[in-house]
């Protein structure tokens, strides 16, 4: 029984390579934090750890800068669930900070890693003219060739379009090309965002697709606290709350009436032509349009007198913003606290159940499907790990409103 309790803890290996042996002599890893979000092209890597002062030789801690940070992270009791038990991490350390004395004898700092393609994309700029591509294959060529990813999860997406990167950074140029793809051809929410998978992994992917994903794993709330359930039981909740269930005035500030329709309004502007042409709602009244009113300049229906691929500025344009304000911090519809386990990322889809005590037939409000908006990874000394999960209903990429 012992060993159960045991392999319910996290172990933890810690390697900086490259750096002196006498550095890392009497340090201790005091806590272990790794986080990843839908709205974060990069993954933030942090160790807390308390040294010995006095040590000879001396330590000369910028001897950290620029090195690897690599972490494995082991929970054995997972392997009985059939829920993969490890998780690698290999990050370069950019930042030491929060250095404090604790005593005479021990101080703590923090030291920061973060992914190579984060560094690459400060250091390096893009320059140059895509003759209509399409959205997705600009990410890819830039991402891979200009900021050094590796795995990539790409989804296709058009339109395809004259495109001039402008010496701005790579993540920039992805950045721009998230505003204008569009997914099923009228649907403009990709998001660019990084998780641990695969020691990093690049995604270019539409809130659309993400939210009809199949559930990764169920979440039940369990009051038992024995072996078989609480801390031992990786379905289980320990916390949870509900940050925002709805609101029904930024959906129509987004551009989403009471009946879940578009009333957004775009003002098209064609300055080759010198016309003008109104998208999206044909309100009239008091004002031109109704929702979410945005203006811009397109060459729809002179693209040949201009020698440009199909201009489809009034897709994008139109419902960029509404999609983006839905994942704001203050619309997380769930949050979670969960014992540690590396399967769950940012962008993948959960299953929240929360059963009714009277009827365990019947599951209260609440229980559904949620997207992963953000996720944090706490490991302590000691072992004990979890998960804090920020969720936002699937409702946002499938009916668009919170």
């Amino acid at each position: 029984m012992a060993d159960y309790y045991i392999d319910q803890l996290a172990s933890i290996k810690i390697e900086c390579p490259g750096v002196p042996s006498s550095l890392l002599d009497q340090v201790t890893p005091a806590e272990v934090t790794l986080g990843e979000s839908l709205l974060t092209p990069g993954l933030q890597t942090s160790v807390k750890c308390q040294s010995y002062f006095h040590n000879l030789p001396i330590k000369i801690l910028d001897d950290f800068r620029n090195t690897k940070l690599n972490i494995l992270i082991e929970r054995p009791s997972l392997a009985s669930f059939k829920i993969k038990e490890t998780l690698e991490v290999s990050n370069t350390i950019y930042r030491l900070d929060k250095r404090k004395l604790i005593n005479d004898q021990i101080e703590e700092f923090t030291i920061h890693a973060c992914h190579q393609t984060l560094l690459n994309d400060a250091k390096s700029l893009v320059s140059k003219l895509w003759q209509c591509s399409t959205p997705s294959a600009v990410t890819a060529e830039v991402l891979s060739a200009c900021a050094g990813a590796g795995p990539m999860d790409i989804e296709g997406a058009p339109p395809a379009r004259l495109y001039m990167a402008e010496n701005i950074h790579p993540f920039q140029v992805v950045a721009q090309q998230c505003n204008a793809a569009l997914q099923g051809g009228n649907n403009p929410d990709f998001v660019h965002y990084m998780t641990y998978q695969n020691l990093g992994t690049h995604h270019f992917r539409s809130l659309k697709t993400l939210s009809s994903q199949a559930p990764i794993m169920e979440f039940k709330y369990d009051t038992t606290g024995s072996a078989s359930g609480g801390y031992g039981n990786p379905f289980g909740i320990m916390t949870h709350s509900f940050p925002c269930d709805f609101d029904l005035l930024s959906d129509c500030l987004n551009g989403m009436n009471e009946s879940g329709q578009d009333i957004s309004t775009f003002m098209a502007f064609n300055p080759f032509m010198r016309t003008a042409s109104q998208f999206g709602s044909q309100a009239g009244g008091c004002g031109l349009g109704s929702g979410n009113p945005k203006t811009g300049a397109s060459a729809a229906g002179s693209e040949g007198s201009q020698n440009m691929c199909p201009d489809y500025s009034q897709q994008y344009i139109l419902k960029r913003q509404a999609r983006m304000a839905m994942l704001e911090q203050d619309k997380i519809a769930l949050r979670l606290v969960i014992p540690w386990n590396p399967i769950l990322n940012a962008g993948k889809i959960i299953t929240l159940t929360l059963t009714n005590n009277k009827d365990p037939s019947k599951k209260n409000y609440g229980s559904g499907n949620y997207l992963i908006h953000s996720i944090m990874a706490n490991i302590k000394f000691g072992g004990f790990s979890t998960l804090t999960l920020d969720c936002v209903s699937n409702t946002v990429g499938l009916n668009h409103t919170i």
